[in-house]
């Protein structure tokens, strides 16, 4: 067991004696060489929950255990032992991203710093090109990229990754969720904080929508979906907005959007929608489909609304 945080709570004090509860009694465990993500909105609690594991806050009540020691009794162990990259941009000024990588290398590893990790980072997240820029003429996917790998050139136990995306291009995030992949691989823990609920579904082992304080979901994606749904949907490319296509009984709801239609069913009516769909592309109604199990980002919506999503 990496993390084991129990029954969590964190109040602050707002204007006129009013209480915000910014951590309501929270519970999980994070094990060896997982992912696992914290999905939340803004002001969720999510960056409070972070820095009462680091050390940073401490709890009102609950416990927090890192490798078997309290973070409350040990603050400082606890930063020893984590990894961080926090949501803002680290600023770089003049340093390049070798130097900036190889000194945070330095100061974590010491003597143990491998050199050839930096090339390899580099190297896995297609950067090294830009190696050797200053920051301050780097674009903000590549300041992004810099600050994750001084996060993980010696990674802790535990690395957080605070919206490790934000600004990176699409390519590149491919490159990023395998070299994290990688880090689990060799025993490391890792925790994605992020609101990016498809990207989450894709890299999380296990995940926990935390809203207002409290979470309303805890589990695999899998786990999590089923939770809120076991339906399929259907999503449609209709040839003409104005086309008045006839949605077929056994559709659950339906939504549209322009030309854009989508409509839930139950997993039993699954040939039957597709026979539809097809017939609908032979009428010259719609120009294409794609056929989807409930997602993490319906069930996250749905929890956090309280609406059934389509």
């Amino acid at each position: 067991m990496i993390l084991d945080v129990n029954g969590v709570t964190k109040v602050f004090s707002g204007r006129r004696k009013s209480r915000v509860v910014a951590n309501d009694n929270l519970t999980f465990r994070i094990h060896e060489g997982e992912i696992y993500g914290l999905l939340g909105h803004n002001g969720a609690g999510k960056t409070t929950l972070v820095n009462q594991i680091l050390g940073l806050s401490t709890p009102d009540s609950g416990k927090i255990m890192l490798m078997g020691e309290s973070v409350l009794q040990s603050p400082a162990r606890a930063r020893s032992i984590c990894s961080v990259q926090p949501q803002s941009q680290v600023p770089l000024g003049l340093l390049t991203p070798k130097q900036a990588v190889s000194l945070m290398g330095k100061m974590r590893a010491g003597e143990n710093f491998d050199p050839k990790r930096v090339e390899e980072l580099f190297d896995a997240l297609d950067m090294t090109e830009w190696a050797n820029t200053v920051g301050e003429k780097l674009s903000g996917g590549f300041r992004r990229l810099t600050s994750f790998c001084m996060a993980v050139i010696a990674p802790g136990n535990l690395v957080i990754l605070d919206e490790p995306t934000n600004d990176v291009d699409p390519v590149r995030r491919r490159y990023l969720w395998q070299v994290i992949r990688n880090l689990t691989n060799d025993g490391t823990s890792v925790i994605l904080v992020t609101h990016n609920v498809v990207e989450a579904e894709k890299a999380v082992d296990r995940v926990a929508i935390l809203h207002k304080g409290k979470f309303l979901a805890q589990g695999t994606p899998s786990e999590v979906k089923s939770s809120v749904s076991n339906q399929m949907r259907i999503e449609l490319s209709v040839a003409k907005e104005s086309a008045e296509i006839e949605i077929p009984g056994w559709a659950l709801s339906s939504y549209q959007n322009g030309s854009r239609i989508l409509f839930s069913m139950d997993p039993a009516n699954v040939p039957a929608t597709i026979d539809w769909a097809k017939n609908q592309v032979d009428k010259g109604f719609v120009m294409d489909y794609s056929l989807s199990p409930t997602t993490i980002e319906d069930a996250y919506i749905t929890l956090t609304s309280g609406k059934a999503v389509v």
